[in-house]
């Protein structure tokens, strides 16, 4: 049980990490981050990191109900759940983007690339880190 508990901890440490990284470096493409001190800088990248790993979670959780099993990143049939794990961060990140742009919570810089409205580098970032968050998951899961 403390090792279960422990394997969790650092995926979620792991992912708010990935989440974090990413923030951090995409900051520069938004306008509302532009010319803003080091500090609160930080501080709005680890929270937006953190809201990532609400919506990770709330994405594992959806996979794992369509699995029926919270391992299912070690399982046989890993692509179908890792397929919902992608499709409902990815449909939770366009509605809070496309409402964080109306109401103002931020903007994006001009040089943001945008498909349809929505930045790119928030819907890469949700292509790309639940790849990388389902095999850390198999990894803390083998050790």
């Amino acid at each position: 049980m403390r090792t279960t508990r422990k394997r969790w901890l650092a995926f979620g440490a792991l992912v708010f990490a990935l989440n974090f990284a990413w923030e951090m470096s995409q900051a520069s493409w938004f306008a509302s981050m532009r010319g803003m001190p080091f500090w609160p800088a930080t501080y709005l990248c680890a929270r937006a990191a953190l809201g990532d790993l609400v919506i990770a979670a709330i994405s594992f959780a959806a996979a794992a109900t369509l699995a029926r099993s919270v391992t299912w990143p070690v399982q046989h049939r890993v692509v179908f759940s890792s397929g919902a794990f992608i499709l409902v961060g990815l449909a939770i990140v366009v509605v809070y983007e496309l409402v964080a742009l109306r109401t103002g919570m931020w903007r994006y810089a001009e040089t943001m690339p945008t498909l349809f409205g929505i930045g790119t580098l928030p819907t890469l970032q949700w292509l790309a880190l639940p790849i990388c968050e389902v095999v850390l998951f198999r990894v803390l899961s083998r050790r």
